[in-house]
Order: structure tokens, then C-alpha cells, then sequence
């Protein structure tokens, strides 16, 4: 997409998130801001990231871009945790394409009606992160930046 003038992105933290079988969201326990912890295994409880790209098509030929989904720390740098394989950056990313799609029998929205791309991260187990800190989920488009919203995980005061 080579125009991102009417691309919106909406990002939501939720205790849980899914989209059923029509489409639509469900959002359990969403607004979250304060992401607790568990000190014995440093863990964050379990959540849920809900993102949602809305964009006007304006041309067949650009229907396509990368949705990008990154958490960054308070200086603004992606943060890493351990995994199996290593060091692993917390960044998802994906090509979408935001056509319309319909059976045979219905007809298409016109070309400039807004088309939607739903993203939903859910990690049942937490993440490995130091508490006392805030945190970015940051929305992103072609390296674009849309949209991000915030996040604290509050430790033990001392």
C-alpha cells in the first residue's frame, strides 16, 4: 500500500481474545494497563493482544501490506526474551491482503470501502518480564506506525 493517510489500527489488552467462526471478536476482561506478575516464576499472568488495521482501498492493485505487531520498551527499543532457540524479539509479523472476500452470490463493497484485517496474540503462559517497567504493543504498517498503547507490570513495592 503505498498510501497510509486512511489506515487506522486499533490495539487492545485483554485477560483473553478470539474470533469465532463469523468473524466476530470476543474480548474477555480488555483495558488492560497493569499486567500482573507471579515473583515465583517471573511471569506476567496470562493476556491477550487484539489488533485491528482498517484501511481504504483505493485500487485493485494495492490491496496488500505487512502488519507488523511489536513490544518495545520505555526507550522505545524492541524487547527480546529467552526462548528455546535463544533470544527471540517480540515482533509478529504479516503480509495481508484487504479485499473483500464473498461467495458467488454476493456482491462486493465498492472500491474505497474500508477494508479490515484482525490480529489476535494470545499468550496463555504470560511473558518473561521485569517487573517496575512499562512496555509498548506498537502497531505498524508497511513500517508505519499506526497506533500503540501502553502498559505497566507493577512488582513488590519495597
Amino acid at each position: 500500500m503505498t498510501d497510509l493517510s486512511s489506515a487506522s489500527a486499533t490495539i487492545l489488552i485483554a485477560d483473553f481474545v478470539n474470533i469465532d467462526a463469523a468473524g466476530k471478536v470476543n474480548v474477555i476482561g480488555g483495558g488492560i494497563q497493569f499486567l500482573g506478575s507471579d515473583p515465583a516464576s517471573d511471569q506476567t499472568a496470562p493476556f491477550s493482544i487484539f489488533v485491528s488495521v482498517t484501511v481504504s482501498i483505493p485500487t485493485f492493485d494495492e490491496t496488500q501490506a505487512t502488519v507488523e505487531v511489536v513490544l518495545v520498551d520505555s526507550d522505545g527499543q524492541p524487547v527480546t526474551v529467552a526462548g528455546t532457540d535463544g533470544p527471540n524479539v517480540m515482533r509478529f509479523s504479516q503480509s495481508v491482503d484487504f479485499r473483500h472476500s464473498a461467495t458467488p452470490d454476493m456482491q462486493l463493497p465498492p472500491m474505497g470501502f474500508p477494508g479490515c484485517s484482525n490480529v489476535v496474540l494470545n499468550f496463555p503462559g504470560g511473558l518473561p518480564l521485569p517487573t517496575g517497567t512499562t512496555y509498548e504493543w506498537m502497531v505498524l504498517l508497511d513500517g508505519t506506525r499506526l497506533s500503540a498503547t501502553s502498559f505497566f507490570v507493577p512488582g513488590p513495592s519495597e
